[in-house]
């Protein structure tokens, strides 16, 4: 399923509990929330929601519990935070949050214990910490923190246990390791 035209509302998708395939919602420069997609509980395949340039929240998602494979939110601008996602438990691909430069933080990720393939959270100039990662306990590939300008505490990911790979700390200029 591709949303890609530019809309306000997706009020007439309240029906919709599952997408057998991957959810795309790209480009919509009117589109403020997800809220029309209420009901919605699974997507089987990838999920991603990027370029849309007046939505400010996830809210609508408040029953997503299960995406198949992997979930981008990148360059949405207006975006303030991850709320809505609160039912995420895994994510069994790579998660991508990247270019938001309005996200201050990722409260709304709270429930997620695991990411199976990578995690990357890079370009969020308004990120302030991880603190909605306190649940996350592994990332099975790469953990990948960069170029968030306002970035000052990783203490969010305290439970973090294991990274597959490489866990990748890099140009986030006011990070401070120690206290």
């Amino acid at each position: 399923m591709t949303i890609t035209e530019s809309i306000t509302s997706l009020e007439g998708l309240s029906n919709i509990t599952s997408v057998s395939g991957g959810l795309s919602i790209v480009n919509n420069a009117a589109l403020t929330s997800l809220v029309g997609l209420t009901n919605l509980a699974s997507v089987s395949g990838g999920f991603y929601i990027f370029s849309n340039a007046a939505l400010t929240s996830l809210d609508g998602l408040s029953n997503l519990t299960s995406v198949g494979w992997d979930l981008w939110i990148e360059t949405n601008s207006a975006l303030t935070n991850l709320d809505g996602l609160a039912n995420l438990t895994s994510v069994p691909g790579d998660l991508f949050i990247r270019q938001n430069p309005a996200l201050t933080n990722l409260v709304g990720l709270t429930n997620l214990a695991s990411v199976v393939g990578s995690l990357t959270i890079r370009n969020n100039d308004a990120l302030t910490t991880l603190d909605g990662l306190s649940n996350l306990t592994s990332v099975g590939w790469n953990l990948i923190v960069e170029s968030n300008s306002q970035l000052k505490s990783i203490n969010g990911m305290n439970s973090l246990r294991s990274v597959g790979i490489d866990f990748i700390l890099i140009d986030n200029n006011l990070l401070s390791l120690c206290g």
